[in-house]
C-alpha cells in the first residue's frame, strides 16, 4: 500500500506541474489588459507601461510562469492589486464553502442511492424500478440552476423553513452552517443521486448473474444478505469511481449553486475576479481547483485498493 501510494504521488508531480502551467498559460492569454484593469479606463500610457513593468507584465511567459511557480512552491500565490488581498489566503477563506456544498450534496446523493439501489436489486423491474428509474431521469434532465429555483420557491418563499441566501460558517454554529446550506447542498445532491442510483443499478444487477453471487444463493444466504454482503461491495467500486470522477464538474455545478444562493465560496470568488479582470486572483483559484481535483483522484486509486486490491495487484 505504502509503495503504491509513493509511486502514485510521484506520478501526479508532472501532472501538477502540466496543470499549473495550463492554467497560467489560459489565464495569462486572455484577452485584457491587467493594468488596465487595475488603473481604471483614464489612465495614462507612461502609468499603464510603469505598472506592467511593476508586475513583471512585459517579460515572456514562460519566465513569468517559472517565477510564478517558485513563488507557489513556498505558498505565494501573489498579490491581487485589484482585490488588495493575498491571493492564497482569500481562496483558502473561500474554499471550504464551496467543498462543504460538493460533499453535502455527494453525501446526501450517496445516502439516497445506496438503499433505492438495493430495493431495486431485489426487485428488478418492479413498480419501484420505474418509479426510480423515472425520478432519476427527471433529475438528470432538469438543469441545476431550475432546481435551485424551484427550491428556494418552496422551502425559502412559500413554506420559509431554509433561508434562499446568507451564510453561517460551521466553527460559529454547526446548526446554523446546515440550515443555511442545506437547500445548495440538496440542489448538488438530487442530481449526484440520480447518477449514483443509475451506476450502483447497473453494477449490482451485473453482480447479482455473477457465478459468486450464484454460488451463495446455492448454499442458502437469503437475497437481502448476499446483495449486501456481496453485490454491494463489489458495486462499490465503480460508484467510487463515478465520484472521483464526478468532483471536477461538480466544482462548476457549485459556482452556479454559489451565485444562486449568494454564498462566499470559491466559485462566487472565481466569477467576480473574471467580471474584474483580475487575472492573479482567477488564475489562483483555477490551480488550486485544479490540484485538487488531481488529489481526489488519488484517493479513488487508493479507496479502489482497499475495496478490491486485485484492481492494482499488477499496477507497475
Amino acid at each position: 500500500m505504502i509503495a503504491f501510494v509513493l509511486r502514485r504521488i510521484v506520478q501526479l508531480v508532472p501532472v501538477l506541474l502540466g496543470v499549473t502551467l495550463l492554467a497560467f498559460l489560459l489565464v495569462n492569454l486572455l484577452p485584457g489588459n491587467m493594468a488596465l484593469a487595475i488603473l481604471g479606463p483614464d489612465a495614462s500610457k507612461e502609468a499603464i507601461a510603469h505598472l506592467q513593468e511593476q508586475l513583471g507584465l512585459n517579460q515572456p511567459i514562460l519566465l513569468r510562469y517559472l517565477h510564478w511557480l517558485a513563488h507557489a512552491l513556498t505558498g505565494d500565490f501573489g498579490w491581487s492589486e485589484i482585490q488588495s488581498q493575498p491571493v492564497l489566503p482569500t481562496i483558502l477563506q473561500r474554499f471550504p464553502v464551496t467543498v462543504e456544498i460538493i460533499l453535502l450534496g455527494q453525501l446526501i446523493g450517496v445516502v439516497l442511492a445506496m438503499p433505492c439501489a438495493v430495493a431495486v436489486a431485489l426487485r428488478p423491474q418492479g413498480w419501484l424500478d420505474r418509479l426510480l428509474g423515472l425520478l432519476a431521469y427527471g433529475a438528470i434532465a432538469t438543469p441545476r440552476f431550475l432546481l435551485g429555483l424551484l427550491l428556494i420557491l418552496g422551502f425559502s418563499v412559500y413554506w420559509q423553513l431554509f433561508p434562499s441566501t446568507g451564510f453561517v460558517s460551521l466553527f460559529a454554529d454547526a446548526a446554523g452552517n446546515l440550515h443555511s446550506v442545506a437547500l445548495p447542498a440538496i440542489t448538488i445532491g438530487v442530481l449526484e443521486f440520480a447518477v449514483y442510483f443509475r451506476v450502483l443499478r447497473g453494477e449490482m444487477l451485473r453482480n447479482l448473474a455473477e457465478d459468486f453471487v450464484l454460488a451463495a444463493r446455492a448454499k442458502g444466504i437469503s437475497p437481502l444478505r448476499a446483495v449486501l454482503r456481496h453485490v454491494l461491495r463489489n458495486s462499490a467500486v465503480a460508484l467510487v469511481t463515478v465520484i472521483g470522477i464526478g468532483f471536477g464538474p461538480l466544482v462548476s455545478g457549485a459556482v452556479i449553486v454559489e451565485s444562486l444562493f449568494s454564498l462566499p465560496g470559491a466559485g462566487d470568488l472565481l466569477v467576480n475576479s473574471i467580471y474584474q479582470r483580475d487575472a492573479v486572483m482567477v488564475q489562483g483559484v483555477v490551480v488550486i481547483v485544479a490540484v485538487t481535483v488531481v488529489l481526489v483522484n488519488l484517493v479513488v486509486d487508493i479507496a479502489h485498493m482497499l475495496l478490491d486490491p486485485r484492481i492494482h495487484l499488477h499496477d507497475g
